[in-house]
């Protein structure tokens, strides 16, 4: 096959009627191409095929593409996936904005076409990496858009030490602070006032959530930084959200290390893909029917 694709992942959004249809025809459409098609269990379930399911181990084994069918909650899902496969992820909009899917859904077919074909590039972007303790030898956590630190729910601000690099930075206190990649620069982090970042740049931004102090700007810090975030103990619980996937909660007290991960993950774009194109058409800019 021209574009050396033989096994795709399929990932639609389980919950949602519209993208497990979508999958269901999508995948005759790839078996009829000779394209091996796996899919999750639980997702397999949802589509009403539960004989296709496979567990996650056998899911990313030998992938050579992972497509997401859904919006950008669906992507951030399947890129988690083809991070730990080493594939390259695909997404198609089934959603609202899709700023990090490829193609909207009446583009998909002809979209999916160039792929096997293998007229495609494509993007590296950085994840972040975290450890809970601080110890570089605990469990290991990735965010492709952000991690974010604070209280749960309507509880009383929290307070947070940043340290850059073994160097004490600043004394946050507040609702926490989102630490973004550039990709999710435009997520979370630009809601909370943070900038807008090529992501094809490397950089962590630190952007504070309704700081109580004057420093309430974000920074941009080198991606060769080391990030330790300690957090004081009081009646506030912590919490960590990954991509607004993932929350976990922390130990008063505890500690976070905050790094670049050791690889990136490999986003596929269709040829004619411009970020700023992107940008002004989903954000609709002034000026964007110009």
């Amino acid at each position: 096959m021209a574009g050396g694709i033989k096994t795709v992942g399929l990932m639609p959004h389980a919950r949602k009627e519209q993208s497990l249809a979508v999958a269901g025809q999508l995948l005759e459409w790839l078996e009829q191409r000779g394209i091996r098609v796996k899919v999750l269990r639980e997702d397999a379930q949802a589509m009403g095929r539960s004989e296709r399911g496979s567990d996650r181990a056998d899911f990313i084994a030998g992938l050579d593409l992972v497509v997401s069918l859904g919006g950008d909650g669906s992507m951030l899902r399947a890129a988690a996936a083809a991070y730990e496969s080493e594939a390259p992820v695909v997404g198609v909009n089934l959603g609202r904005k899709g700023f990090l899917t490829a193609m909207e859904s009446e583009h998909m077919y002809p979209g999916l076409e160039e792929i096997l074909q293998g007229r495609f590039f494509v993007q590296e972007r950085m994840l972040l990496q975290c450890t809970l303790g601080g110890e570089d030898s605990g469990e290991a956590h990735y965010a492709l858009n952000e991690i974010a630190v604070g209280k749960r729910e309507l509880q009383r601000m929290i307070r947070l030490e940043v340290d850059i690099c073994g160097r004490y930075f600043h004394f946050y206190a507040g609702d926490g602070v989102i630490f973004s990649t550039p990709t999710g620069s435009t997520a979370y982090s630009l809601s909370a006032g943070g900038p807008i970042v090529d992501p094809s740049l490397e950089c962590i931004i630190l952007t504070p959530i309704c700081s109580h102090s004057l420093m309430d700007r974000s920074v941009i810090i080198s991606p060769d930084s080391t990030i330790e975030v300690l957090l004081e103990r009081e009646e506030v619980l912590p919490a960590l959200s990954l991509d607004g996937r993932e929350e976990i909660e922390l130990p008063r007290g505890g500690r976070i290390l905050i790094r670049r991960a050791e690889r990136c993950l490999k986003i596929v774009k269709l040829e004619g893909y411009s970020f700023y194109n992107l940008l002004r058409d989903k954000f609709d800019f002034p000026g964007s029917g110009k």
